[in-house]
């Protein structure tokens, strides 16, 4: 069961779009910005599907499509085996061997004014494909397999308490029943949710029963005893095929609830995390529903999950509806890649008449899916955002860290390595955006390091990137006038915050001097300096080097692997980081230049702290409330981003 075409002349807000699928497409994305009508798309397939004997009813906040103005055709294909009531009852039929397996639906209502025809394809007789594509749908809709499922994306899972009515009226029903299963797959998802939990309690009790049963009827009658077959093993171990670390175990009869193991760790469904509700719920419909050869309707497939479960769970899907089609309205960049640019369509406004008047295919916007793939999501779906390349590997929470500090919304930072990297994307991106006509705005930042005042006002001006005002981003959690406050929060009243700051940076001096030499533009020319003389620098502390400082340097010298004229040039240069650091540390500002991560590392133990983390929650806390001192470096940041 798949679509292969939909054609809107006129409906809602779309107008003169058409959507053409291949016979092997078997995933199909719709993307696009905020109000470009993906999950009405969604609503136009399910009222098809309903017309169409697919589903045995249609429930749509916006209503039934066919009630609104509109002009509008979808062909769909049902290939053999879909059905056995069209493959085993129509096969006798004159017309079916004419007949092309597909169904075209197409309907206009205007003025009060409704015509809509169905008609199978390949029957050259107007008034019997009409009559045969009758029969067809009549077939469809006698059949009690299910051939549609939509999932909205209304998808929460708050804590149920299921009463002894609740689960008592549960087990009376016929969960296998028609009623339950092909009257029941269109539904609200809020609808299937409290549904799912009574299947699995009625679905435990009758079995159950039925056992029990079973096993007194071979005693009496001296039968070998039934065997145990597990109802559940099918969803458990689909479940598995996406969550290796999450085992369905079974139900609580006392709770009422559903049980899983984690690593050993025994969990109610409320006490998954969301990710994993997720899964347990979406790969539960497909199970209730043995929903294999139709259409799978699914609204934002990426809700409460990551990058790595869309994955997972997008590839369980194409495996799993085997001749069916899965339609995915998204904004994963994940989703795309699992669908292909050829099955991505994108739904895209005219600004002037505020209709969405084009659908096309990613794979010929190639810009527009350059732009997605750099960016890290679907490029059509962010025009409202603001994307930031920072320096920093992915895993190590730089973009989380990022978003705290920039305190905005509307932000998706990226991590992308060294500063040349980020400079490189920023100038890049900002060429394909500008050439996609995208409306996407792109900031860059990168760490002050040692940089010079010049070299940092010309990264600004020249290369459109952001200079943290201080070393790293790290020391804006140094700002003397809020550790004040927070050591004093904690009864820590006797150190000076700058005497702090000073002991623990002159503990790394030598690694200060070592870097500062080495960021110098006299040392690029350089050979490469050995290992044992970086280690050698980088134990020094600033009382060594202070006490004798001819025999640190020399220490490090000579462990360099330079010949005497390189030796040479390497001493000038730690001679003027040495002087340079001096400085710096009898300067009230020593804050904003020291190495941000390893004293912050070490001024948080001193001041009470667990570690870092513990304090940079504090200072967040203590620059939230009202009146508090927000470092001046902090501001021309978010004012940066601001004004992105």
């Amino acid at each position: 069961m798949r679509i292969r075409n939909i054609k809107i002349s006129q409906w809602r807000h779309f107008e003169n779009i058409e959507l053409q699928l291949s016979d092997e497409t078997g995933l199909v994305c719709l993307v696009g910005a905020n109000g470009t009508g993906k999950s009405n798309l969604l609503e136009l397939v399910a009222a098809c599907a309903h017309h169409l004997g697919l589903s045995g009813g249609i429930e749509i906040p916006r209503g039934d499509p066919f009630s609104d103005p509109h002009s509008f055709s979808l062909q769909f294909y049902l290939g053999e085996g879909v059905s056995a009531g069209i493959d085993e009852g129509l096969a006798g039929e004159p017309d079916f061997r004419e007949w092309d397996r597909t169904l075209t639906i197409q309907s206009e209502r205007h003025e009060g004014n409704h015509i809509s025809r169905i008609e199978a394809g390949g029957i050259a007789n107007t008034s019997r494909k009409v009559e045969f594509a009758r029969r067809v749908i009549h077939q469809l809709q006698q059949s009690s397999d299910v051939h549609f499922l939509s999932l909205d994306s209304d998808r929460a899972y708050p804590m149920r308490h299921l009463t002894f009515t609740d689960a008592a009226m549960a087990y009376q029903i016929d969960w296998a029943g028609v009623e339950y299963t092909r009257g029941r797959s269109f539904r609200r998802t809020a609808t299937l949710y409290d549904e799912w939990l009574k299947y699995f309690l009625a679905l435990e009790n009758q079995s159950g029963a039925q056992l029990m049963q079973d096993m007194r009827r071979a005693k009496k009658l001296g039968a070998e005893q039934p065997g145990f077959e597990d109802h559940f093993e099918a969803y458990a171990a689909s479940l598995q095929k996406v969550l290796p670390h999450v085992f369905f175990t079974g139900i609580d009869p006392k709770q009422r609830t559903l049980l899983f193991d984690t690593t050993g760790l025994e969990l109610s469904f409320n006490q998954l995390s969301g990710g994993e509700r997720e899964i347990a719920f979406l790969i539960g419909q497909i199970d209730r529903f043995g929903l294999r050869k139709g259409l799978f309707l699914l609204d934002e497939p990426e809700l409460h999950l990551n990058a790595d479960l869309i994955r997972t769970w997008i590839a369980y899907l194409t495996g799993t509806v085997e001749t069916g089609q899965v339609w995915l309205a998204t904004h994963s960049l994940e989703a795309v890649e699992a669908a292909g640019m050829h099955a991505t369509f994108v739904l895209e406004r005219n600004e002037e008449t505020r209709k969405v008047d084009s659908l096309t295919r990613l794979d010929t916007r190639p810009v527009l899916s350059a732009l997605s793939r750099a960016v890290g999501t679907p490029a059509f779906s962010i025009s409202q955002l603001v994307f930031v390349f920072v320096e920093g590997e992915e895993g190590v929470g730089e973009r989380e860290f990022f978003q705290k500090l920039a305190g905005l919304q509307n932000l998706r930072f990226m991590e992308c390595g060294s500063c040349n990297e980020v400079v490189r994307r920023v100038a890049d991106i900002k060429a394909l955006a500008s050439e996609s006509e995208a409306g996407i705005r792109i900031g860059g930042i990168v760490d002050r390091d040692f940089r010079s005042d010049a070299e940092a006002m010309t990264l600004t001006s020249a290369r459109g990137v952001f200079v943290l005002p201080v070393h790293e981003a790290e020391n804006f959690f140094l700002h003397p006038a809020t550790l004040r406050l927070l050591l004093e929060q904690n009864g820590r009243t006797n150190g000076a915050p700058l005497d702090m700051i000073r002991s623990r940076s002159d503990a790394r001096a030598g690694s200060w001097i070592f870097q500062h030499a080495m960021a110098t533009p006299n040392a690029k020319s350089l050979p490469d300096i050995s290992v044992p003389a970086k280690t050698q620098a980088k134990a020094f502390t600033w009382a060594q080097f202070d006490a004798d400082r001819n025999t640190a340097l020399h220490s490090i010298i000579d462990v360099s692997g330079y010949d005497a004229e390189d030796q040479r040039r390497l001493r000038g240069i730690l001679e003027v980081s040495a002087n340079s650091y001096a400085r710096k540390r009898d300067e009230d500002d020593l804050w904003k230049s020291c190495e941000g991560k390893q004293v912050l590392n070490s001024v948080a133990v001193a001041a009470g702290f667990a570690g870092a983390q513990a304090m940079i929650l504090a200072t967040f806390a203590a620059w939230a409330r009202e009146g508090a001192e927000i470092p001046p470096e902090l501001a021309a940041f978010r004012a940066y981003l601001a004004a992105l």
